[in-house]
């Protein structure tokens, strides 16, 4: 990877360990804030990275929703691998011809352990979970992993979508513990405990987040030298 877009949409959900993995790997890195406008050319890139957020990937009256989708499209449309992240991942899905919708089950939060369908390219986890919506995958993807709640994540030739957060570090987490109370109680998540488990699990996750970067970088790659 030369060049990396990402999608950055609140400044509680950074590029974290995806984007420091990039950077270790020598990418240039550059962040786009999704409010502010000023959109590049995707085809300059080698991956664009849509990141998440607290808005809904249905919700047409968000300004920069539109744009965005435009974003993704050029970018599949150019042959640009796009690695989705949550709100990315469902965004991305739309793009594609999925839906997107809110879960009918309520928040689904946690370090929780994922149904993979392809353990060469996506660990069981646990993987930091964290959100309200829900998308059914574009006709034609293969679904890599589940909870019982929903599908976590989908490969469209060299896209991937995540609808965890392999990106969240421990002080991402805690700014949505303190920010988003409702939903932890929602969940009958403790936010002490989640807490705890995030810093006793720091090391593992990024771990597992590096490996998930370089197995996508890897795809990725081989998606563009064709």
């Amino acid at each position: 990877m030369r060049r990396v877009l990402f999608v950055q949409h609140q400044d509680d959900c950074p590029p974290g360990y995806v984007g420091d993995r990039l950077t270790e790997l020598g990418a240039h890195v550059d962040v786009v804030r999704a409010q502010a406008g000023g959109w590049p050319d995707p085809a300059a890139y080698d991956l664009v990275v849509p990141l998440g957020s607290d808005d809904s990937a249905y919700d047409e009256s968000l300004p920069y929703l539109r744009p965005e989708w435009e974003l993704l499209s050029a970018a599949v449309g150019a042959g640009v691998p796009v690695f989705g992240i949550c709100f990315g991942a469902q965004l991305l899905a739309r793009v594609l011809g999925g839906r997107v919708y809110a879960s009918p089950s309520g928040p689904e939060i946690g370090w929780l352990r994922v149904e993979t369908t392809d353990a060469a390219l996506l660990e069981a986890g646990p993987w930091m979970v964290w959100h309200l919506d829900v998308f059914e995958p574009p006709p034609g993807a293969a679904v890599l992993a589940t909870t019982p709640a929903a599908c976590q994540a989908y490969a469209y030739g060299p896209h991937i979508g995540v609808q965890f957060h392999p990106e969240a570090t421990v002080d991402s987490i805690t700014s949505w513990a303190h920010g988003y109370e409702r939903s932890l109680r929602d969940a009958s998540v403790d936010a002490g405990r989640l807490l705890a488990e995030s810093r006793a699990g720091r090391d593992a996750a990024r771990r597992r987040a590096h490996t998930l970067t370089d197995r996508v970088v890897a795809r990725a790659a081989r998606a563009l030298n064709r």
